[in-house]
Parts: C-alpha cells; structure tokens; sequence
C-alpha cells in the first residue's frame, strides 16, 4: 500500500536507505545501509518529513518562502529557560541577520522534532527509545508550552540483520543477528504507544506521533512494511495522522505570525 503524494517520506526515506552506504570506520566495509554511531539516518528523515510538511501545511509553506520562519537539521538550540538541546529538525522565526554574509539566526521556536532508529535488539532498545522520546517533549515544552513538539522512530521488521559493531574483522563472512518476528517489532510498535499524545496546549506528550517499519537487514534491499503491526490509516501513530495533527497545530497557534 502507497501513502499519498501529502505523505512521502516513509517511501522515499525507505528507498534512499536501500542505496545508502554507511561509513563503517572500524573496518571499512562498503556493504552497510546503517550504522548507529551515524546520523545521517534521522537527518534524511527529517529532510523529508519537511518536505511533507511545506506539502501539507500552506500556512508553514508560505511562512518559509516569505523568510518569517526557517527550518534546521540538527539544531543547537537553547531555551529561554537556559536548557539547550540538539534537535534533529527545528522550525522557528528568523532573527535578522548580524551582517549580509551572516547566516539568520533562530528566535523563537515553533516546531521541533525528535527522530529515533531502533535497527536491531528491540527488547534492549524500548526502555531507552521511550525514555529519550518522553525527555524531549518534556524539554521543549519546559520552554514553551506552545511549541510543536513531534518524534517519529523507524522500526526494522527484518527477521535477521548484519550489525557494523558486531563485526570482527573486515573480511570474514557478515555476522547477522536473528530476530523473533513480527512479535518484537509489534511488541515495540505497542510500546511506543505508551507514549503520552496531548490533545491542546497545557498537557502533557507529543503534539504528533509516527511510527514506520521498514524490513532492512542492513545489506541488501529495504522495504516499506505497511501491514500490520505497522500503524495503519486512521491510527494516532500513523504517518498521515501524523501529518495532519503537525498541519492543524501550526495552524492554530502560529496563523498570526
């Protein structure tokens, strides 16, 4: 099942992972699609759930092209409250520029977004997935309830996978890991659901949720997975419900920009 034109991303990021070659360090294999001491993985994530956004959202579309806004990928930012954080993708006003070879600065922000991969050893992965989703909303709304705050995570449905950091060498035969699924792909899609999605400003959790499972075993092809236990249409993690959440919270709270 194709999402729609509105919603590309889980295609596309799916598609781009399939010719990805990761940067192996260790022993400088050319065969991986992922590596977890990269980012370049929820960078292009990012990169495309924009993309989705400015297709979705006119008021956000317009606010970009006119300069009152700019979107950043890995963004260091710092809150009026003194905390700073890292956000993997980070839509705010633009502050005018120092000098004319001076990049815009951010002011303040308007959507922020915590993108998670959980590639391999779900089970040993939910406690610290959760726990890294429920601290960033809790951050970014610690300085500014009005922000819209958003995580998506990919989960690998794949039945084995070929870890980088598994490896012993770089000639011998790949070492791959195997995989009890779907059950714990579904038991990570269930946890994820634990986490807390507000319905107005003032509560606590995300203001938008996604969850997208791909079937990588980290050297060959990879697939979207839309069948269940992938959310699917109408879910409150699934990627369109996504979007229109992230459409008509922006809508609500950032018209008058």
């Amino acid at each position: 099942m194709m999402s729609s034109p509105a919603g590309r991303a889980p295609e596309l990021f799916t598609a781009w992972m399939g010719s990805h070659v990761a940067n192996d360090k260790k022993f400088g294999r050319k065969v991986f699609r992922y590596h977890p001491r990269s980012d370049e993985h929820s960078k292009k994530l990012c990169a495309l759930v924009l993309d989705d956004l400015q297709t979705c959202s006119g008021l956000l579309r317009e606010h970009l092209a006119s300069g009152k806004v700019l979107a950043r990928i890995n963004e260091s930012y710092t809150f009026s409250n003194g905390k700073k954080k890292t956000l993997d993708l980070a839509i705010g006003t633009s502050l005018p520029s120092a000098s004319p070879t001076q990049a815009a600065a951010m002011g303040r922000l308007l959507v922020a977004c915590e993108a998670k991969q959980c590639m391999t050893e779900h089970g040993k992965t939910q406690p610290r997935i959760f726990d890294e989703l429920s601290s960033a909303h809790e951050i970014v709304h610690q300085g500014d309830t009005l922000i819209v705050s958003l995580g998506i995570v990919v989960v690998n449905i794949a039945s084995r996978y070929a870890s980088p950091t598994r490896q012993t060498s770089g000639a011998e035969p790949l070492e791959f890991s195997r995989h009890r699924q779907p059950a714990v792909t579904e038991s990570m899609v269930n946890h994820l659901r634990g986490l807390k999605v507000r319905e107005k400003v003032g509560e606590i959790g995300f203001d938008a949720f996604a969850t997208i499972l791909i079937d990588c075993d980290n050297v060959g092809a990879c697939n979207l997975h839309t069948a269940p236990p992938s959310p699917q249409p109408g879910d409150l993690d699934h990627y369109q419900t996504f979007l229109g959440r992230v459409t008509a919270a922006y809508a609500d709270r950032f018209s008058e920009l």
